[in-house]
């Protein structure tokens, strides 16, 4: 294949992912994996798409081209994702961000500004750190990040010097059992599919972290159980929890949230027009 141009080669990477039937939009990921290989931007595949490329390039292509029909996710063959406007690293350590949970971080954004004054914010299954992160950024003092895994927290701890300039504080947890902390906003995207939806994704996204898919138990809630407890201690007085979870499964835990003493429970819709966060308000008087 040396000596093989720009669209040829484009013209070979669609094919080869259409007839693997391994995504819905094969031109824009021929795109990328050629800009990956390259270093060419699409605009300039297009200008230069006559131009020819070296053995090195082409062996680097054919390798990206390999993983990912191997179902391997895009976001990892790349090494990032971009999230709320920013770009953030991902690897196989952690859940790649995903634009249904921007809404999660509008939510705890206009909830942080109606409130005004620096508040005390947790960001619990941080994974990437994209939420968190995307908070600090936003609102211009930092988040704290918490994750139970350890390769988790390195690929968040990352990204924050990288998108914040700093660390931010982080500390490794199931849920909130180790903090002694309180907080005005507890925000996360934790585990929520069913052992049956898990089984029903497709080929990549069964390559992301079980670990942070599976919520457990036949409704997939007992990791948004857990936390809907161990808010009701970590949270000041009018504090708020925010989390995201599944459309069919809204009603189930506002009713949690309800019987564990939360007011004001509301849910928001996403992008798609489907009922994606669950927050509200806790009273409590053990601060």
């Amino acid at each position: 294949m040396v000596g093989t141009s720009v669209e040829q080669l484009r013209t070979y990477c669609i094919r080869e992912l259409r007839k693997c039937n391994i995504t819905e939009t094969p031109e824009l990921e021929s795109r990328l994996l050629i800009e990956k290989a390259t270093s060419l931007t699409q605009v300039e595949q297009i200008l230069h798409s006559d131009r020819l490329l070296d053995g090195q390039e082409i062996l680097t292509l054919k390798s990206l081209l390999s993983q990912r029909l191997q179902a391997r996710p895009m976001a990892y063959i790349l090494g990032t994702k971009e999230f709320y406007g920013r770009s953030f690293f991902v690897d196989e350590r952690v859940l790649i961000p995903r634009p249904d949970t921007e809404t999660l971080v509008e939510v705890a954004l206009s909830h942080a500004r109606n409130r005004g004054g620096k508040l005390s914010i947790i960001d619990v299954c941080t994974g990437s750190g994209c939420i968190g992160i995307t908070l600090a950024c936003e609102l211009g003092y930092d988040v704290h990040l918490s994750d139970i895994s350890l390769d988790a927290l390195e690929v968040a701890k990352s990204n924050a010097v990288q998108l914040v300039g700093h660390e931010l504080p982080t500390s490794r947890g199931n849920l909130l059992s180790t903090h002694c902390s309180n907080y005005d906003i507890i925000v996360s995207n934790p585990p929520y599919l069913t052992r049956e939806w898990c089984k029903a994704v497709t080929d990549d996204v069964k390559r992301e972290p079980l670990l942070a898919l599976e919520g457990f138990g036949s409704d997939g809630l007992c990791i948004i159980r857990a936390l809907v407890e161990q808010s009701t201690s970590r949270l000041q007085d009018g504090g708020a929890l925010m989390m995201e979870c599944d459309y069919r499964q809204v009603d189930a835990v506002k009713k949690i949230m309800l019987s564990s003493g939360f007011g004001m429970v509301k849910s928001e819709f996403d992008l798609t027009g489907r009922e994606r966060v669950v927050w509200g308000i806790h009273n409590c008087t053990n601060n």
